[in-house]
């Protein structure tokens, strides 16, 4: 795959997720049903789907056999399904059913300057001048979102503020920690698919009632289905096929397109509007997220 078409992966990947993280704030409308209880659902079905599909593939059965000779590297699966792609999830629909789709999406977009800091102190290395300027926008951007430039007062639910941001810090350890795991060949549709489903069984040890007929109503079932098929299934084989070919400044950089088709979509769809600082905040964030791609160049 070349560098360009990894690019568009990666985009498009940032609007599926975007059109899922608004599919996500309906259903929350019409159920009472848990942040954790949607992470249960989600991750399970879309685990087995992508588990099917990845079964068609030979380099399935490679990484099986990869695992198996070094047998610490399945640790390392099970530590990106729980911490990173089932925690991701969970914090980004707690922080969605607090505050709305679009604040916590942008917010977890400080994840890009969170990215930039961890390999900056990875490799003992000052980060460069377009980088700095991305932690600097992505700080100011979030604050102007979130308190409208008044320091005194929060525009944002101080719980989705919280959530996001840590939504954001699992988002930046999914684009960084798999990265051994594919220098070894293993296949980026079967780390996707057996992570998740990892992670979607260990929540089932996090809720109550294990009953999946509510996600079924008709209220909900188009939700559900988005959620699943094209905000799961079809971003993360989408994220993890172009991030083979990224590094993670540039896989992180590149899913610009979630926050702002966010926005857009809670506009039209919920009339989620901001006002003229909170939308400067919003443009600093994605400045940030480009930064050291207009610098370098």
């Amino acid at each position: 795959m070349s560098r360009g078409l990894a690019l568009i992966f990666v985009g498009a990947a940032g609007v599926f997720w975007a059109s899922s993280g608004v599919a996500v704030q309906d259903f929350f409308l019409h159920s009472e049903k848990s942040a954790m209880e949607l992470t249960n659902v989600r991750m399970c079905l879309a685990g087995a789907i992508l588990i099917l599909l990845s079964t068609r593939r030979k380099k399935f059965f490679i990484s099986i056999g990869i695992l198996n000779r070094h047998s610490l590297l399945w640790l390392d699966v099970i530590i990106y399904g729980i911490i990173g792609i089932m925690f991701m999830q969970f914090t980004y629909f707690q922080g969605i059913s607090i505050g709305g789709a679009a604040a916590t999406t942008v917010i977890c977009y400080a994840c890009p300057a969170m990215v930039v800091m961890w390999e900056s102190f990875y490799h003992k290395k000052f980060p460069k001048r377009g980088e700095v300027i991305a932690v600097v926008l992505a700080i100011s951007g979030v604050f102007l979102l979130v308190t409208g430039g008044n320091p005194t007062k929060l525009l944002v639910p101080l719980g989705c503020v919280v959530w996001s941001l840590a939504s954001g810090a699992a988002f930046a350890f999914s684009a960084i920690f798999p990265k051994h795991l594919f220098a070894k060949k293993i296949d980026p549709y079967f780390l996707t698919g057996v992570g998740m489903f990892i992670g979607g069984l260990s929540t089932f040890a996090l809720i109550d009632e294990k009953n999946w007929l509510p996600f079924f109503k008709s209220e909900v079932i188009f939700d559900v289905s988005w959620i699943i098929i094209f905000g799961t299934v079809a971003a993360f084989l989408s994220f993890n096929a172009g991030l083979r070919y990224l590094t993670p400044e540039e896989a992180s950089i590149t899913a610009t397109t979630e926050p702002a088709a966010s926005v857009i979509i809670s506009w039209i769809i919920f009339g989620t509007a901001f006002g003229l600082v909170e939308s400067f905040g919003i443009i600093l964030v994605l400045l940030a997220i480009v930064m050291p791609s207009i610098v370098k160049r």
